[in-house]
């Protein structure tokens, strides 16, 4: 006999994020004339929010959303019940910094549909240039016939980092073209490292290469470990739960996908780390930030080689001089 969802599914939350109208309450919301600019404000905070590792998933909904019927756009967060009062709060802190009206409906569910739901938002991705090929899928997703030998294979967990999310796919893009072009690093720093995939994906195109994954939060460092356990990879890793400073090595190729409120501040540091001739590559950045992040990467004497864009999001590629 089948036993009940009620037994066996393991509880799954939702936060479900709703922009206020004017006439919902006192006169606070938005009117009609708002709401493409809010809309547009309500797609940062999606993607920002996507970077919290309490976020299993994130569902933007609009009027284009197949089956959709709601008029106004909105989001549903896939989280842990754990995780579901600190996703409120962050939620609400960036809506503040955002200037939106929300309401937060949060829900906990224990049937079985509910809890494999998130799922359908992780698709395999494949990353091409001419003749290198890079594949990340979620476990759960079984190899097709010709995808490309070279693969990661990564599920969402307690880290930021599965290939879903702009910033990850441009770090992930710009690394396969560099390996297309040529590139041969003999030492890679994944600063900032989250989940690890962009210091795996460093391991896969560039098998000569040692790779060092650091990251200031010891849980980051132990996903990372366990990601590069699972897909094999755990000798070509060394990880470290350490911040640029407490890294005296000179790397050949650093990759960065961290926040401007902390790229910057390191330029120099990160730029004192490459080796002569030395490339970084910066994500977790927004178009309207990267000259700031450029003047500060240029102040620190390397030179623009590459940009890429992708939604509001961009990605740099600096070199040294050498």
């Amino acid at each position: 006999m089948r036993e009940t969802a009620e037994t066996t599914a393991e509880p799954w939350a939702t936060l479900l994020v709703q922009l206020r109208g004017r006439s919902d309450d006192d006169g606070q919301g938005l009117d009609l004339g708002e709401l493409t600019e809010a809309s547009e404000r309500l797609e940062a905070l999606a993607t920002l929010i996507a970077e919290d590792p309490r976020a299993a998933g994130v569902e933007t909904r609009d009027t284009s959303t197949l089956g959709s019927r709601c008029e106004i756009p909105e989001l549903t967060i896939y989280t842990t019940p754990d995780g579901l009062e600190g996703l409120i709060a962050e939620v609400e802190r960036l809506g503040a910094d955002l200037l939106l009206p929300l309401r937060l409906t949060p829900a906990v569910r224990t049937d079985d549909d509910w809890r494999d739901t998130w799922k359908q938002f992780y698709a395999p991705l494949v990353f091409s240039a001419a003749t290198t090929t890079l594949l990340v899928r979620p476990s759960w997703i079984d190899r097709r016939p010709g995808d490309p030998e070279l693969e990661l294979v990564l599920d969402p967990g307690r880290a930021f980092g599965t290939g879903q999310h702009e910033t990850t796919r441009l770090c992930l893009e710009l690394l396969v073209a560099l390996a297309e072009a040529g590139a041969r690093p003999d030492r890679v720093l994944d600063l900032g490292c989250g989940s690890g995939i962009l210091a795996l994906a460093a391991a896969r195109l560039f098998p000569q290469a040692a790779v060092v994954a650091a990251d200031n939060d010891p849980e980051a460092a132990d996903t990372t470990a366990e990601n590069a356990a699972a897909n094999k990879l755990e000798d070509r890793l060394e990880i470290r739960a350490a911040t640029v400073l407490e890294l005296s090595d000179s790397f050949d190729l650093t990759l960065a996908n961290i926040r401007p409120g902390v790229l910057i501040p390191i330029a120099g540091d990160l730029a004192r780390r490459l080796a002569p001739g030395g490339a970084v590559v910066l994500s977790g950045v927004l178009g309207e930030e990267a000259e700031d992040v450029l003047a500060a990467y240029t102040a620190a004497g390397l030179a623009l080689a590459d940009r890429r864009d992708l939604a509001e999001w961009c990605a740099l590629v600096l070199r040294a001089a050498g």
